[in-house]
């Protein structure tokens, strides 16, 4: 039975690959070897076994060359800028450093020789001056100018007795000062009431800048007021300040006439000097 079996299985495995394996065990394989017959056809192939263990890693072959290096990509946008942040408080100030030492001074360098003296500008020396006066009882009109006769010294100041003008060339400060004898010299008369006209009126002079153009400057007067023929002085001085090629007078500003009076040969003197 068993080897009836066995006969249908091998005709039902001709392209099985157990045929081998059932026809040993039937017994065709055994008895004597006959001789080689020719080379049957190929038979199949057998089953495939058991996978046997992995055996051992073998060595790491040698790296390879690097290949070439691709294309650099392109840059993607930049990103939104973030918010600021809150800025911190201010840390505290550090205390000052210690000072470091003075270093020496160094030695002083010789002194440069001096220069040669320049000349003297224009105004740079004090000896612009006048002083004159006059000797006689000549009357001096309302508004005019006095006219003194002489002239005792001047430099670079220079008058002009018919036009009673000082002129002064160099700009500077001046100190003027004046001296005058004088009398009320209006005219005994009557009123229109037929009554003796004679109302004492004070006297007085102005020292004013006369060109280029006027300029008042100091003023004096008597300090009492004069009745007809009555005689009083006028002193005055001031400081001033004069641009070059100015010229000055002494004016009559009182209410009347006024007649000059020789006292002790003098009638009225005027002096002018630089200062400054």
């Amino acid at each position: 039975m068993n080897e009836n079996i066995l006969t249908d299985q091998l005709e039902d495995c001709s392209n099985s690959c157990i045929c081998e394996i059932i026809k040993c065990l039937v017994g065709e394989c055994t008895g004597p070897t006959g001789p080689t017959g020719p080379t049957g056809p190929c038979g199949c192939t057998g089953c495939t076994g058991p996978q046997g263990a992995t055996g051992p890693q073998g060595r790491t072959g040698a790296t390879g060359a690097t290949g070439p290096t691709g294309a650099t990509g392109a840059t993607g946008p930049t990103g939104a800028t973030g918010a600021t942040g809150v800025t911190g408080p201010t840390g505290a100030t550090g205390a000052t450093g210690v000072t470091g030492p003075t270093g020496a001074t160094g030695a002083t360098g010789p002194t440069g020789a001096t220069g040669a003296t320049g000349p003297a500008g224009p105004g740079s020396t004090f000896d612009s001056y006048a002083m004159v006066h006059d000797e006689t009882n000549s009357t001096v009109p309302v508004q005019n100018p006095l006219l003194f006769q002489t002239t005792n010294l001047s430099n670079k100041i220079t008058y002009n007795n018919s036009t009673g003008d000082f002129y002064i060339p160099e700009e500077g400060i001046y100190n003027v000062h004046w001296w005058i004898n004088a009398r009320n010299a209006k005219m005994n008369s009557y009123s229109r009431d037929n009554e003796f006209d004679c109302e004492p009126k004070a006297l007085g002079v102005e020292f004013h800048q006369y060109w280029p153009e006027d300029v008042l400057i100091a003023h004096s007067s008597t300090h009492n007021k004069l009745a007809c023929c009555d005689t009083g002085t006028l002193n005055g001085n001031a400081i001033f300040y004069a641009p070059g090629g100015t010229s000055y007078r002494l004016i009559n500003t009182s209410e009347v006439d006024f007649a000059l009076v020789p006292n002790d040969n003098y009638s009225a003197c005027v002096s002018i000097h630089r200062i400054f």
